[in-house]
């Protein structure tokens, strides 16, 4: 018993001491930046999001009215419209201006007054985009929209700034520049549909490709997946392992969720035309009856 207790221990120890060598193994200037540096923020910070938008936000809000946020809600999506933009142009400058597309698949060095810093930041913004995106959700729990926070909106929300976390605090190379542009340009597309439509009911009627922002969104993930399984493998790209396999089992999972969706409110409902995105924060049409729940 008491060898065994040793051997347990052990195991345990290993375990333990190879996850604190993976999130030191991260470039050590990208280690030290906000909301990369915590152990416990981020996690901290998703915990409190999905204990507001599931529980305490609601129940907040019971008795009291909704508030108006389409000004509000036009500003904050047209904002990450264009600092989404202003990211991906930026990755995109840098890795076909430096020989930074060279070196995408090998250990980096990031550098001040160096392209290596200027992509690393871009990258950075686009991580901190997601505890902002936050407020889709919130704006939902404000406006007593409590049938649209599904359990695909709040588990999409909360595990991706979980998942750039570790990306950043692990990922030394430069080949989660295609999973994230993807991800950036799908976001684009995506928060202009929800900046438009909630300017109103003159706009909306004007939106006919509500449908295909879910087909959008499920294409990224296969463009991932493709990326990952067959490019990565036959470039002989070095990029960590783990970072491979976080985005092999996360693409799988968001794909098989977003595919639910999808079928639930585009082909098995007869109501797929007043049912709403389940990833959307824009202004509601003037729906006769409730969208669709995930479970």
């Amino acid at each position: 018993m008491f060898y065994e207790e040793q051997i347990y221990s052990f195991a345990n120890m290993t375990l333990i001491e190879r996850m604190k060598e993976t999130l030191e193994s991260g470039d050590p200037t990208v280690r030290q930046w906000t909301l990369v540096e915590s152990n416990y923020l981020p996690f901290l910070l998703s915990f409190m999001y999905v204990i507001f938008v599931k529980k305490l936000g609601p129940s907040l809000m019971k008795n009291r009215k909704p508030f108006d946020l389409r000004n509000v809600m036009i500003i904050y999506n047209f904002l990450l419209v264009i600092t989404y933009l202003v990211c991906v142009i930026a990755l995109f400058y840098v890795f076909f201006t430096t020989d930074a597309i060279d070196k995408i698949c090998y250990p980096s060095v990031v550098k001040k007054n160096n392209y290596t810093y200027f992509a690393a930041s871009a990258g950075w913004l686009i991580y901190l985009l997601k505890y902002i995106e936050f407020a889709d959700t919130v704006f939902f729990v404000l406006r007593k929209k409590n049938y649209l926070i599904t359990n695909l909106h709040v588990i999409h929300h909360a595990a991706l700034p979980i998942i750039g976390w570790f990306l950043f605090r692990s990922e030394r190379s430069g080949f989660q520049f295609v999973p994230g542009v993807t991800n950036s340009i799908v976001h684009i597309v995506m928060y202009t549909y929800y900046g438009l439509a909630a300017i109103g009911p003159e706009v909306q009627k004007y939106l006919w490709w509500k449908e295909h922002l879910t087909k959008f969104q499920m294409l990224q993930f296969i463009v991932i997946l493709f990326f990952v399984v067959v490019i990565l493998p036959l470039s002989g790209c070095k990029a960590a392992k783990h970072g491979i396999y976080i985005d092999i089992f996360f693409a799988f999972v968001f794909l098989a969720l977003f595919w639910n969706f999808y079928t639930k409110t585009y082909v098995q409902s007869p109501r797929k035309k007043n049912i709403k995105n389940g990833h959307s924060n824009s202004a509601e049409m003037n729906l006769k009856t409730k969208p669709l729940k995930l479970d």
